[in-house]
C-alpha cells in the first residue's frame, strides 16, 4: 500500500473540508438586498442635514438681521423733555417739548415737535404763546452728507450683504460636497474591490475542490492541491483587506452623515446595511466641455463673487471717504406756529408767504477740519485696500482657472486609462477563456491557468480604482468651478 498517497490524500481532503465547509460564513456574497445609495442622494443629505451646511444656511439669516439693523437709522424717532424748576416757594418755569424725527434716504431729515413754556421767570428766548408752539423743521446738508453718509454708506453695504451672505453658503457648501464626494467615491471604490475579490475568492475555492477531486481519482499531483490552496489563501487575503478598507472607509463617511431631526440618530452606512451604486461601467465616459467651465467662473464662483460684492462694499467705503473731504454746511429751516396754527401772520401777504416767511427759524451750520489729516488717511487706505482686493480677484480667478484646466486635463486622461483599460482586462479575460479552454483539454496547468486568473483579477481591481479616480476628477472639476455649492 502507497503510505505517502494515503497521507496526501487525507492532507488534501483535510483541506478541502476546512476550506469548503466555512465557506457560506466567510465568503459569502455581499448583501444585494441593502439600499443603494447614489453620490447625488448623498450629497443632497449632506447639503440638506449637515452642521456645516446648516450652518452655512444661518448666513442669510445674518445678512437679513444686519440689513434690518442698517435700515433702524432711518425709523422714525420719539422724544420727548420736560423741565420744571421750583425754589423757595417760587415757581420758576416749566418747559416742555415732545416731538418726532425722521432721518429720510435722501439726505433730508425731518421733524414735528410741539414746545409748552410757562413760569414767570423764563428766559425771554424760551417765551412761546399761551397756546404752545408747533414746530415743522426740515435739514439739508448742503455739501458734506449730500450724497452719502454714514447711514446711506451703511444701508447700501447691508443690501451687498444679501448676495454675500449667499456666496459665503455656497462656498461653503462647495468646500463640504466636495470633501464628503471624495470620501463616498473611496467607499464606492471599497465596495468594488470587495466584489472583485469575493468572486475571485469562490472561484478558488471552487477550483481546489475540482483540484483535490482530480488528485483522488489520480489525474492531478498532489503539489497542484498545495498550489490552488496557496491561491485561495491568497485570495482570501485580499478579500480580508478590502474588507477592512471597505470598513474604514465607511466609517470616514459616518462623519457626513445626520438625519433631518437632532433627535434621531443618523443611517450610516454601517448602522444601516447600505451599499453605493455601483458607477456606470463604460469604456468611453462622455467629457463636458471644458469652455462652458471657464466661461461660466466669473459668474458662478463663490470666492470670485465674493471678492467681487467686496470691492463694491470697498467702493461705498471711498465715495464715503471722498465725501469727509467736503466742508460741513447744514441749512435748517423751521416753521414755528401759534399753537397749531402756521397761518397767523400781520395778514399782508398771501397764504404760502403766511406760512414761509413771517413765523420761522432758520440757520446755517459750518465746519471743517484745517489738515483733514483723518479724511485723507482714511480715503489712502481705502484706496489700497481696493488695489489689494483688486489683486487677490485677479489672483484668484487665474488659480481657478488652472485648477479647472488641470482637473479637466487629469479628467481626461482618466477616461482615456479608462477605455485602455478596460480593453485591458477584456483581453485578460480572453487568455483567461483560452487558458480554460487548454486546461480542460490537459494541455495547461495550474499554475498557468492562475497565472492567467491573477492578471485578470489585477486589471478588474485596477479598472475599479480608475472608475473611481475618474469620478474624483469629475467632482474636483465641479468643485473648481464652484458647482458643488449651487442650490
Amino acid at each position: 500500500m502507497d503510505w505517502k498517497f494515503l497521507w496526501t490524500a487525507a492532507v488534501c481532503k483535510g483541506i478541502a473540508f476546512l476550506v469548503l465547509l466555512p465557506a457560506a460564513a466567510t465568503l459569502s456574497a455581499q448583501d444585494t438586498t441593502a439600499s443603494v445609495l447614489t453620490l447625488q442622494e448623498f450629497l443632497s443629505g449632506v447639503a440638506a442635514y449637515s452642521p456645516i451646511a446648516r450652518n452655512a444656511g444661518l448666513q442669510q439669516e445674518q445678512a437679513q438681521g444686519a440689513l434690518q439693523m442698517a435700515r433702524g437709522a432711518f425709523d422714525p424717532k420719539l422724544y420727548a423733555d420736560w423741565q420744571q424748576k421750583s425754589f423757595d416757594g417760587k415757581s420758576y418755569y416749566t418747559l416742555g417739548s415732545a416731538g418726532v424725527k425722521v432721518q429720510s434716504p435722501f439726505a433730508l431729515s425731518f421733524k414735528s415737535e410741539f414746545n409748552t413754556a410757562r413760569g414767570a421767570f423764563l428766559n425771554p428766548e424760551d417765551k412761546l404763546p399761551a397756546a404752545g408752539q408747533a414746530l415743522l423743521g426740515v435739514n439739508l446738508p448742503l455739501l458734506n452728507g449730500l450724497f452719502i453718509d454714514p447711514y446711506r454708506a451703511e444701508l447700501q453695504q447691508a443690501r451687498l450683504g444679501l448676495p454675500a451672505a449667499r456666496a459665503t453658503r455656497q462656498s461653503q457648501r462647495n468646500d463640504l460636497l466636495f470633501e464628503a464626494g471624495l470620501a463616498f467615491i473611496d467607499w464606492s471604490v471599497a465596495w468594488a474591490q470587495v466584489s472583485i475579490y469575493q468572486q475571485a475568492a469562490d472561484i478558488a475555492r471552487f477550483r481546489l475542490g475540482g483540484v483535490v477531486e482530480s488528485f483522488l481519482q489520480g489525474d492531478k499531483p498532489a503539489v497542484d492541491t498545495l498550489e490552488t490552496y496557496i491561491l485561495l489563501q491568497n485570495r482570501l487575503f485580499d478579500l480580508n483587506e478590502a474588507r477592512l478598507a471597505t470598513n474604514v472607509a465607511a466609517q470616514a463617511l459616518d462623519a457626513f452623515f445626520w438625519s433631518p431631526t437632532r433627535a434621531a440618530p443618523p443611517t450610516t452606512p454601517l448602522s444601516g446595511g447600505r451599499r453605493p451604486a455601483v458607477f456606470a461601467d463604460t469604456s468611453a465616459p462622455v467629457l463636458p466641455l471644458l469652455d462652458s467651465f471657464l466661461t461660466e467662473l466669473p459668474a458662478r464662483h463663490p470666492d470670485l463673487r465674493l471678492l467681487d460684492l467686496e470691492l463694491q462694499q470697498l467702493a461705498i467705503d471711498r465715495r464715503l471717504a471722498a465725501e469727509q473731504l467736503k466742508p460741513r454746511l447744514d441749512l435748517s429751516y423751521n416753521l414755528l406756529g401759534d399753537g397749531t396754527d402756521f397761518t397767523s401772520g400781520n395778514g399782508a401777504g398771501n397764504l404760502l408767504q403766511d406760512v414761509l416767511l413771517q413765523n420761522y427759524k432758520w440757520g446755517l451750520n459750518f465746519s471743517f477740519p484745517l489738515f483733514l489729516r483723518k479724511e485723507r488717511g482714511k480715503l489712502a487706505l481705502t484706496t489700497l485696500k481696493q488695489e489689494t482686493t483688486t489683486n487677490k480677484l485677479q489672483q484668484k480667478q487665474a488659480d481657478l482657472e488652472v485648477k479647472v484646466r488641470n482637473y479637466f486635463s487629469e479628467l481626461q486622461n482618466s477616461a482615456s486609462q479608462i477605455a485602455l483599460y478596460r480593453s485591458i482586462s477584456d483581453n485578460y479575460q480572453r487568455l483567461l477563456d483560452a487558458e480554460r479552454v487548454k486546461f480542460d483539454l490537459g494541455e495547461s496547468s495550474v499554475f498557468l491557468l492562475n497565472t492567467r486568473e491573477q492578471k485578470l483579477l489585477e486589471a478588474q481591481v485596477k479598472y475599479a480604482k480608475l472608475q473611481g479616480l475618474y469620478q474624483k476628477h469629475l467632482l474636483a472639476l465641479s468643485w473648481a468651478a464652484g458647482k458643488l455649492g449651487g442650490e
